[in-house]
């Protein structure tokens, strides 16, 4: 077969997404490609739908238009007279993948506010949510129910002064536990309440994100599996759920490029795409406001950058790749930086990030890019043009190596108006970059330090030891009982064959509280905080629920058509509205092609390298966005193995 010869031209300025323009040159198929950003263009929305059909591809809807018409339902549910006080109506696991969830529809003879308690095999494993507001037509969320059991819940209706003025306890039965779930959590240690009512534990070989109770029951997960780093707390109660149902190809492991943002019901409100993946961290900015995600370079590096999405379009409105800030000191590895966590101080404009491989927190303004100082033992950054940010000890010190979860506490500790304090969870292990002044300690610690940002100095005020830890894990500090939790999510060694093991001290002493084990190794814990009146509420109707960036087509010249064709246990094809999803193996296909009778495009994933043969049998699925390709009706090749081939799959673009 004679080689594919390829020329790049404009792309179509009815693209939906921020895309990825190459540039290709003359010669071997080793030949890489670099990465060039254009303009932006449409966000890609439910007014794509038609932007494609295909008589050889099955279609699927998104997950966002199937949780909105079973949410009409629900709506049409809360509006009947059918359901009475006397008899409300139950329906379990409503969205079909939060099992331990319900509705309770029921009509009262007067306006009232009502108060639902899952009762607990305690009094404290109680838990309650309220609706204030006062209605005769009740939609009412319930959420913490055990699973395989008869669960009560009371129901009371409340007066304008929020007392109930009449109550009853309903019973709601659940299915049993996945055997993923099977004794995930056991209690190592019960002092006191746990600070948190819910424990959410996600990501790694926890297949599903769960929360357990202070008895280590599990009250909440979600039936859907996550990609490696789980689902990211939201201020507004919800979460985002970082799916595998679409990857990319990188120099490692492929990352995901899609995420959802969930209820505890399981409505998925909106997607999310990134085009170069997602994997450490998805935070806010500021409450409600746009979202700081960690992606790659995938330009010889991955791990490396941190860009900035607007929340209402996905566009991404700044990214800064690692190398931007720092010298080359370090850039001898793929993963050379390895960020793992992202936070944004609006006071000064600044973001925190972790770059785990070079065993330092850093502070950066995020209008100049400039470091404002570096967490770090000094013998780190001897000799690099760094050198000058780096904190002054203060002090007698452990120091952290590979640390995860670098965080600011945003409260005053220690009444001095100079200082902030910064949490850091300190796996405390140097796999991936040895260091000569390696301490050779065994065990993992939450260490706090306060920071003079005037001075540039820095204190170790406080180090919680817990068993080791050697990837992933996270802190999390609790104002009002002045406690700190610890998440240790990789355990080596293992203990009693469990894989994670979550602390909860005392702030004040130090003192362990609370103490659970892990069955599955995970990425991070959190508190669960549930917004009631959401969950009862019905979905908003209107708007873009897909938004975001990817890779897209370019318009390409194609002088050669595969004439041999690939099976579907190959390459196989789904369509989402005007999304496109390859199902293959990691590195398994470099290029797509899509001949038209007038145009051909090109999809390129040669710059992602070769990959880990160690991924070659993992299979999974490339999101590609077709809306922008002209109208034609183009049958598509991929180049397999270095060969092309057709795949007897074709689609027809419309006019948009």
């Amino acid at each position: 077969m004679k080689k594919l010869v390829i020329s790049l031209s404009a792309v179509a300025a009815a693209v939906v997404l921020v895309l990825g323009v190459y540039q290709f040159r003359k010669g071997t198929e080793e030949d890489f490609v670099t990465p060039q950003e254009t303009a932006n263009t449409k966000v890609i929305s439910a007014g794509a739908v038609e932007a494609f059909t295909s008589q050889t591809i099955p279609e699927e809807e998104y997950l966002p238009v199937k949780s909105r018409k079973v949410d009409g339902e629900m709506d049409k549910k809360a509006k009947s007279d059918a359901n009475t006080w006397e008899k409300p109506e139950i329906l379990v696991n409503p969205y079909e993948n939060s099992p331990l969830t319900a509705y309770l529809f029921f009509t009262t003879d007067r306006a009232c506010g009502v108060r639902v308690t899952v009762k607990g095999k305690i009094s404290s494993a109680d838990i309650t949510g309220t609706l204030k507001k006062k209605t005769k037509k009740h939609r009412v969320p319930v959420v913490g129910l055990y699973p395989g059991k008869k669960n009560k819940v009371q129901i009371s209706c409340l007066d304008e002064n929020g007392k109930a003025y009449q109550t009853q306890t309903v019973t709601i039965e659940t299915e049993p536990l996945p055997s993923e779930l099977q004794d995930a959590v056991q209690v190592k240690k019960q002092g006191r309440p746990s600070a948190y009512g819910l424990t959410i534990l996600s990501g790694q070989s926890t297949k599903y994100p769960f929360a357990y109770d202070e008895n280590g029951d599990i009250r909440w997960y979600v039936k859907m599996t996550t990609g490696s780093y789980g689902v990211f707390p939201l201020s507004n109660k919800r979460l985002i759920f970082q799916t595998d149902a679409s990857l990319t190809p990188t120099e490692e492991k492929p990352h995901t490029t899609q995420m959802y943002e969930m209820d505890y019901m399981g409505r998925v409100y909106q997607i999310y795409y990134v085009k170069n993946g997602i994997h450490h961290e998805v935070i806010e900015k500021t409450p409600g406001g746009n979202l700081l995600v960690l992606t790659s370079s995938i330009d010889g590096h991955t791990e490396d950058m941190v860009i900035e999405l607007d929340r209402e379009t996905g566009e991404i409105v700044k990214s800064l790749d690692m190398r931007e800030i720092f010298d080359g000191t370090y850039e001898n590895k793929v993963d050379w930086v390895h960020l793992n966590t992202a936070s944004y101080k609006e006071e000064d404009n600044t973001v925190l990030l972790s770059p785990r491989n070079v065993h330092a927190g850093i502070k950066l303004d995020w209008t100049t890019n400039e470091i404002k100082w570096i967490l770090a033992n000094p013998e780190m950054f001897k000799g690099t043009e760094q050198e000058d940010k780096v904190l002054k000890p203060v002090g007698d010190f452990i120091w952290h190596f590979q640390q995860h979860s670098v965080y600011e506490i945003p409260y005053d500790l220690d009444g001095e108006p100079d200082t902030i304090h910064v949490m850091l969870y300190d796996n405390h292990w140097q796999t991936k970059r040895k260091v000569d002044f390696f301490d050779g300690r065994e065990n993992s610690y939450v260490s706090v330090y306060a920071i003079n940002e005037k001075e540039m100095t820095v204190r170790q005020e406080k180090h919680f030891e817990s068993v080791r830890s050697i990837i992933t894990s996270n802190c999390a500090y609790d104002k009002k009982s002045n406690r700190m939790f610890s998440f240790g999510g990789y355990l080596h060694p293992l203990i009693e064959n469990r894989k994670g093991m979550v602390y909860e001290y005392d702030y004040g002493t130090g003192e362990v509280l609370n103490q659970y084990s892990a069955k599955e190794y995970f990425y991070r814990g959190y508190e669960m905080v549930i917004d009631w009146k959401d969950l009862a509420a019905p979905m908003e109707q209107e708007g873009n629920y897909v938004k975001g960036t990817l890779q897209a087509p370019v318009e390409a010249e194609l002088e050669e058509k595969p004439e041999e064709t690939l099976g579907d246990d190959v390459v196989s094809f789904v369509k989402k509205e005007s999304v496109l999803y390859m199902k293959t193996n990691d590195h398994a296909i470099d290029q797509v092609a899509f001949h038209g009778q007038n145009h051909q495009y090109l999809m390129d994933y040669t710059n992602a390298g070769k990959g880990l043969k160690k991924n070659r049998k993992v299979t999974y699925s490339i999101a590609i966005p077709v809306s922008g390709l002209a109208e034609d009706e183009y049958k598509i090749a991929v180049r397999y193995q270095g060969k092309w081939y057709d795949t007897g799959k074709d689609i027809t673009c419309h006019a948009s």
